[in-house]
């Protein structure tokens, strides 16, 4: 237990900002960065989008609609003083409905479960023939982290935000979770407090990890274009830490000495009435710290700086060897083609919806009165009053007739509830989001339900096109900071070499080599402890060796890098392409039947002749993106190969005096064939045997000799 820790907690707000040294570097650097941080802020300010995104905050959560009431201010008659606003309401209306349907959430909902719902696949082309041999390891890296980080979980968060407020970004960054653990060894029956502790250094988590950020607290470059991910230059991003959780994280930077009173080191931002400054306000926490970091490619620059006390903390050039950034965003659909930040569904629906609520509750108004029927009675006529009387149902009225008389109001007729069909059908038609994809099939067929899916995905093309592109983005990254976290031994300490195998038989790791930090002992020429190593990470991947290539395989086996895995094949460059439809959300029911369709179809073809057919049957799994691996016997799928190799072969040279020579036709013009030489013609009705050139025939890019049920589609497949 960390005492001394407590303390520091305890005393953190008795340093004072006197304190902090900063050196002229530091201060150009943030300078620099204050003004750049102001200038994206302002940008995004005139684009006034920061407010509909707080509208879209508001219009989420269920609620009813707040009525514009009329107040006045409550005063005191002794000292003459105005104390408060009091509101002025009639209690008679009451009963009116003030309903806002939940239109906005239920669209959300309806496409996160849509659009996120299966792990993406894609297809990796190799730039040059040297990382063609990466390329099945590239892609198993990919689906590794995507696994560990539980990343279709991030992605949710990430469409959350996008369809909400038309614009999000995320972060792929190298994540260290890691703490000191006192860990008991030896138990004092008699005395507890003399139990022995051995502290340890435990890591939770040390990878490439991914984050959904705060659209309301990310900046990026004004000069970002959408779908151009070389336009951004820089961004910068803020983050609340918890004191502890700041003191690990930044202390080797000198946070434990720049730290004043905690509370002075949290951004609320006045102006910023935002979901998230909301949620900050109900923190009640005293040890928030707001840590701002900002990313520059041009300048090759990377700082950490506390905003609130514009203090550099750090700054060097960007930790990633590739120069490139860590964030990525996307628009949900394009609002103009010079800046990233796009239309959300609140408002694609903002005036549809305003009309609906009204409708609605007017119609619901009609529906009560029609139900509950307003009467008049006779009585003593009572002067006082204006002679205007407000409906209200159920309600009795005196009158001077001498009967009672009931106010017959209809109900809302037809053209009532066809106007509010025709205003939600607006809206689905606006969003794209229909009732068939949230699940109403309106006792179709399925074939009937499968066709009116695809209509209604049609709708949603471009939003999961963005999402392909914004996953693509972050492969990129995610890809670059995997070859440079796994190719970095992790360096520790251990007292002496026998505690060095024995971690190395409980970790199953292999060290690259032993430091001895006491250097050598002069007399007896053995290394002097402690011990410093350096451990080669070992990582499991669908993968298995055929010589010295890495193939795909259905089973999962453990890889040491820098012995199983050379640190050079960890580094893949080439085109990332993510299929948009593999993301979304499949029906089983309807994937069934689309699949005996095609097997239908496909089958009869199978026992005819390759030559025929094979090439149909692979365009119809195409188009039905299917692999004709799972689908193909062999024998039809070696044709298909046999074919593309010989489309690769160049054209053998052709010798004097033979027309056509090197196809097997044709003799020299001033011979005889040997038949004619012979006096012989070959029998009619016969095929002409002509001997051929035996050629070698190379391999085609991306062709193994593996069984077939191990090619991947990023091999070229």
């Amino acid at each position: 237990m960390d005492i001394t820790g407590l303390k520091k907690h305890i005393d953190a707000g008795s340093a004072t900002t006197s304190e902090i040294k900063q050196t002229d570097d530091q201060k150009t650097v943030e300078s620099f960065v204050d003004s750049r941080v102001v200038e994206m802020q302002d940008f995004r300010k005139q684009l006034k989008v920061e407010k509909m995104w707080k509208e879209a905050d508001l219009e989420y959560e269920p609620q009813e609609i707040e009525l514009s009431k009329k107040k006045r201010w409550e005063t005191d008659d002794k000292q003459g003083l105005r104390a408060r606003a009091v509101p002025v309401s009639d209690s008679t209306q009451d009963w009116r409905s003030n309903n806002s349907d939940p239109t906005l959430l239920t669209k959300i909902q309806t496409a996160i479960s849509i659009i996120i719902d299966n792990n993406p696949e894609a297809t990796l082309k190799p730039l040059s023939r040297k990382y063609e041999h990466k390329t099945a390891l590239a892609y198993a890296l990919w689906k590794r982290n995507w696994g560990i980080t539980n990343a279709k979980e991030v992605y949710k968060l990430f469409c959350f935000n996008l369809a909400k407020y038309g614009w999000a970004v995320g972060r792929s960054y190298p994540r260290l979770i890691q703490f000191q653990k006192d860990v008991l060894t030896e138990v004092n029956q008699a005395d507890y407090s003399k139990n022995v502790y051995e502290k340890k250094t435990l890591t939770w988590f040390n990878d490439v990890a991914k984050q959904n950020m705060n659209p309301f607290r990310t900046w990026i470059d004004e000069q970002t274009k959408p779908y151009d991910d070389y336009s951004m230059n820089d961004g910068y991003y803020e983050l609340d830490y918890s004191w502890d959780q700041a003191m690990i994280e930044f202390e080797r930077y000198g946070f434990d000495k720049v730290v004043p009173s905690p509370r002075d080191l949290r951004i609320n931002y006045e102006e910023d009435r935002s979901k998230s400054a909301e949620l900050d306000d109900l923190k009640k926490r005293q040890d928030i710290v707001t840590i701002g970091f900002y990313e520059n490619r041009a300048k090759d620059l990377y700082v950490i700086r506390i905003p609130k006390l514009k203090l550099v903390l750090h700054h060097c050039p960007l930790p990633n060897d590739d120069g490139l950034l860590s964030l990525w965003q996307t628009p949900w659909i394009l609002a103009d083609s010079t800046h990233p930040y796009g239309i959300s569904l609140w408002q694609i629906i903002k005036q549809k919806k305003g009309l609906y609520d009204k409708m609605q509750n007017m119609t619901m108004d009609q529906l009560v009165l029609s139900i509950m029927k307003m009467f008049f009675y006779s009585g003593t006529n009572n002067l006082i009053g204006n002679g205007k009387i407000k409906i209200e149902p159920g309600k009795g009225v005196q009158i001077i007739n001498g009967k009672i008389d009931w106010m017959d109001v209809p109900g809302p007729g037809k053209e009532a509830w066809d106007g509010l069909e025709y205003l939600r059908q607006g809206m689905e038609d606006d969003t794209g989001i229909t009732k068939t994809l949230q699940g109403d099939s309106r006792g179709q067929t399925l074939g009937q339900d499968l066709i009116s899916k695809e209509s209604s995905l049609k709708r949603l093309k471009i939003p999961v096109e963005n999402i392909a592109d914004a996953i693509e983005q972050d492969a990129y990254i995610t890809l670059s900071w995997t070859a440079q976290v796994l190719s970095t031994p992790e360096i520790k300490e251990f007292a002496d070499e026998k505690e060095i195998s024995n971690y190395e038989m409980e970790m199953g790791l292999k060290r690259t080599g032993i430091t001895p930090l006491g250097g050598i002992n002069p007399e007896t020429s053995e290394p002097i402890g402690p011990f410093q190593t350096a451990m080669l990470p070992e990582i499991s991947l669908a993968m298995e060796k055929e010589g010295d290539t890495l193939i795909e395989s259905r089973s999962e086996r453990f890889f040491s890098v820098g012995s199983d895995i050379k640190s050079s094949d960890l580094k893949w460059r080439g085109i990332f392409k993510v299929e948009p439809k593999s993301i979304l959300a499949s029906s089983s029911e309807l994937e069934k039947q689309r699949k005996m369709e095609v097997f239908n179809v496909m089958a009869p073809l199978l026992v005819q002749p390759a030559e025929l057919y094979a090439k149909p049957v692979k365009q119809l799994l195409n188009i039905n993106e299917e692999n004709p691996i799972d689908w193909l016997p062999d024998s039809w799928l070696q044709f298909l190969d046999q074919n593309a190799m010989t489309l690769l072969l160049p054209p053998p040279p052709q010798m004097p005096g033979l027309p056509g020579a090197g196809m097997g036709q044709g003799v020299p013009s001033n011979q005889t064939s040997m038949q004619g030489a012979a006096g012989t013609t070959p029998a009619q009705g016969g095929p002409t045997v002509v001997p051929q050139q035996q050629t070698s025939v190379p391999k085609a890019p991306g062709y193994s000799a593996a069984p077939r049920a191990e090619l991947t589609r990023a091999q070229g497949v």
